[in-house]
This record gives C-alpha cells, structure tokens and sequence, in this order.
C-alpha cells in the first residue's frame, strides 16, 4: 500500500458508507441501552473532537452482526470479501482511487485480544458503562467507547503498530508508519483540553495504565513525534508534552 495519505473524498466516501451502516444497526433495534455494536477508531475519536475522521470503518460486534452484516454489505452496497493481514475475513468496498484502493470494514470480536509482544490481553467486550452515545459528523447517533477507554484502544493500537515495525513484522511498512502517526495525532485529539480532554475517568484510565504498565511510555513518546504533531495541527510541541506529564502525573 501506498504511504497513509489519504485524500478528503475518500474520507466522505466512508463516512457515506459509516452512515449507512449505523442506520442499518439502528434498523436491527439496537439501542443505547442495548449497544451490541461499538463504533471504534477514528470515527470514533472524531465523535469526540470532529478532526479528521477515517478511512476503514472500525466496529466491535458480535458474529451474527457480522455476518449478517457483511452479507448485507456486499449485496446492497457493492462491497468485496477482503482478507486483512493476519487472517481476518471481512469486506471492503473499492474506491476508484489509485492510492486509497479501498475501504475496509474491520470487525473486532468481543473478546479478549492480546498486545503484540506482550502475554497480555485487554477485553474488547466493551460493556454498557464504559460507552455512551454520541453524534458523528451528519447527526447520526453511534455508541463508541467513553473518552478514557477510547484512549486505551488507541493506545493499545499505537502499540501494537510500534511493535510490528520495531520487530520488522509489519507486511507494510510504509502505510503502518503512516498509521501510527494518525493513532499518536488521535490521541492527542481526545487529550486536547480545548475539545473536552479533560473530561477523563481519571480512576479508569490510571487502573489501566497500572496494569498495562508499557502503555504510558506509548504515551510519552507522542510529544516527540512532530509528525502527529503536525498532523493534528491544533496544539504546539510543548503544550502536547505538558497535557501529557499533567496525565500522567494525575493518574498515578
């Protein structure tokens, strides 16, 4: 894949294809109350600070939800069966862009899923309390993860792209470097105390932090990659890197 560049079109062109989708989980009869499906990702940290938004379209479900989903997607919508590396069935529907080919559905179980590199694992059966609803660009109403959760599967997400290019296990170098810095520049969106950084489950996130110890370096890291920095484009080096020692030092 080419380098993670991807132009404003593409990124409307998913979001067409996420307000289909949670219009038609809507349909199903889910509801706040009952969220079997959970927007993740960077559609997901844009319900929260409106910067950028994604590509690939990233929902915790379950197997029925998928499948019927998946289905429904192809038939309906002009999607293909996609294979992403590391075995993961799922679908993409084909952009005609010659860069961004296409975009993905990534389907993430409920269950536990292990940190590369690491003999840990983080539930992804996110549970009613640690999710509300919010609006996504276009007014459609989507369940994502609260802010301090969503930031520890962004965190666990940097990880485990840090650790497949460190490791040279990555099968494409180039579009994960991309990838990290869009993860490290999401982060620093939910932090960003001007868009509600600071409404943050201080009790939550700092459990978390103790128990995925390694996660905090992740997040010390952050203020000196210019790139993300400059991607996000709305908080200077030296801000970045206080918000975040004024975190950290909130959560011990």
């Amino acid at each position: 894949m080419p380098p993670y560049e991807p132009n404003q079109q593409i990124i409307e062109k998913s979001l067409e294809e996420l307000e289909f989708i949670l219009n038609w989980v809507k349909q199903r009869g889910e509801t706040a109350d009952n969220p079997i499906t959970v927007l993740i990702g960077g559609w997901a940290v844009d319900a929260y600070n409106p910067w950028y938004g994604s590509i690939d379209i990233d929902l915790v479900t379950n197997s029925r939800t998928k499948n019927t989903l998946k289905q429904f997607l192809k038939r309906e919508r002009g999607y293909d069966s996609y294979r992403i590396p590391g075995g993961i069935n799922t679908v993409s529907k084909p952009t005609g862009d010659r860069e961004i080919r296409e975009i993905i559905i990534d389907f993430i179980p409920r269950e536990r899923m292990k940190f590369e590199g690491r003999d840990l694992y983080i539930d992804f059966d996110i549970q009613k309390e640690h999710t509300e609803v919010r609006e996504i660009i276009g007014g459609i109403s989507v369940a994502v993860p609260k802010r301090s959760m969503l930031i520890i599967l962004k965190l666990k997400a940097s990880w485990d792209r840090s650790f497949r290019l460190n490791s040279e296990t990555s099968t494409d170098t180039d579009w994960e470097r991309g990838k990290l810095v869009k993860d490290y520049a999401d982060i620093i969106a939910l932090l960003d105390p001007s868009y509600g950084g600071t409404e943050i489950d201080l009790n939550f996130l700092g459990d978390k932090l103790d128990e995925f110890d390694f996660l905090s370096e992740c997040l010390r890291r952050i203020p000196e990659n210019h790139d993300a920095i400059g991607k996000y484009n709305r908080m200077d080096q030296r801000t970045v890197r206080e918000t975040i020692e004024r975190l950290l030092q909130l959560t011990k």
